[in-house]
């Protein structure tokens, strides 16, 4: 397999001719350019549609959070504090 891949580039024909080498080179250079310039409006579409999304998020965030009721100070951990062992025995409540 390798070998018939070494047998065919030897049989080939070296182009050594200069003639086409810079056109080639310019071509090969404009690819080059349109690949990274592709690249980067990718790259920054991409971070402005995670700035939106960052921002519409966090908007949403406060929007939810203010038209909830307010609560009685408790955290959210604290909602089975009457509960608890320690204020059973004692026989008070927070």
């Amino acid at each position: 397999m390798i070998d018939d891949e070494l047998r065919q580039l030897g049989e080939l024909k070296l182009d050594r001719s200069l003639e086409r080498l810079e056109s080639d080179i310019w071509r090969r250079l404009a690819v080059r350019s349109q690949h990274r310039a592709a690249v980067r409006r990718r790259a920054s579409l991409q971070s402005v549609v995670m700035i939106f999304a960052l921002f519409g998020s966090v908007a949403i965030g406060i929007t939810a959070s203010r038209s909830h009721a307010p609560t009685r100070g408790q955290s959210m951990l604290a909602l089975g504090l009457e509960l608890t062992p320690s204020s059973l025995l004692l026989g008070s409540t927070p």
